[in-house]
């Protein structure tokens, strides 16, 4: 068993990225432009600062990023408090590494707001003994700073951590970290190559 099993959010503990887009849209909407599935799916895994940059860059909108953020933050939370469900696989999957006593840590791209709500809406707010998301780190995914950071407080050497991810930018971030990667496929991912030693089409197939 590893020393820590360190989780990506979107994607992996359930699939918020429909409703991602769809608070993204309503933001960008508001300022008279839209975003194409394709684009959409290349910004996957991005932090949420770098994010927007790029939108802010791509449409020349007016606004900060973390204003802009804010707004998606505000849009996104009513939809996962209305229905959100675990992805197959990821209760059992957290129980049985608790149950083994391996460290879990939580690693998202996604802004701290959205990550308390979805960890809430999911029953799982307890579960992580590390949380660490776009507001702790100067450089998101791809760049290893969250996976370093959620090793360091769960006090376990990079080498000894697993990662989950969905995204290329994270799975690039794990692998930057020097952590063993497990890749999981979904519909966004389908046509992509995965740089992962493991790849696995549900987290079911891990307990």
């Amino acid at each position: 068993m590893p020393g820590a099993v360190i989780f990506d959010m979107d994607g992996v503990l359930a699939d918020t990225e429909p409703m991602n887009q769809r608070a993204q849209d309503e933001v960008l909407a508001r300022h008279g432009v839209s975003l194409t599935d394709a684009e959409y799916a290349t910004l996957i895994g991005l932090s949420n600062g770098a994010t927007w940059r790029w939108l802010i860059d791509r449409f020349g909108l007016s606004g900060t990023p973390a204003a802009l953020a804010a707004e998606y933050v505000a849009a996104l939370r009513p939809a996962i408090s209305e229905g959100l469900h675990p992805a197959a696989g990821v209760v059992e999957l957290i129980a049985q590494l608790t149950d083994a006593g391996t460290r879990l840590g939580l690693a998202s791209s996604s802004p701290r707001g959205a990550v308390d709500a979805v960890t809430e809406a999911l029953g799982l707010s307890g579960a992580f003994g590390a949380v660490v998301c776009d507001e702790d780190v100067t450089n998101g995914k791809p760049a290893p700073d969250l996976f370093l950071l959620a090793a360091a407080r769960l006090s376990v050497a990079p080498e000894r951590c697993v990662v989950i991810e969905d995204s290329l930018h994270g799975l690039e971030a794990a692998a930057a970290a020097g952590m063993t990667a497990i890749g999981l496929r979904t519909r966004y991912n389908r046509a992509a190559r995965l740089k992962a030693p493991h790849v696995v089409e549900s987290l079911a197939e891990l307990i």
